[in-house]
């Protein structure tokens, strides 16, 4: 489980759009014993490509 600053580096956001990814209902942190924010990495990767949909393969495009 991942803390919110670290869960925000792997999705390359900050920790403030996680949060309001949260009060929309995109994602549901689970709290530990303290109440901080936990993140499950396999949630994260479905948030990934809920909100960053990849368009293709890469090598389907040519670099400019």
């Amino acid at each position: 489980m991942l803390r919110i600053a670290e869960a925000a580096r792997h999705l390359g956001v900050h920790p403030d759009t996680l949060r309001a990814w949260e009060k929309r209902g995109l994602i549901q942190p689970r709290r530990d014993w303290t109440g901080a924010r936990r993140y499950a990495p396999e949630d994260l990767d479905r948030l990934r490509a809920l909100m960053f949909p990849q368009k293709g393969d890469p090598a389907d495009h040519p670099a400019r």
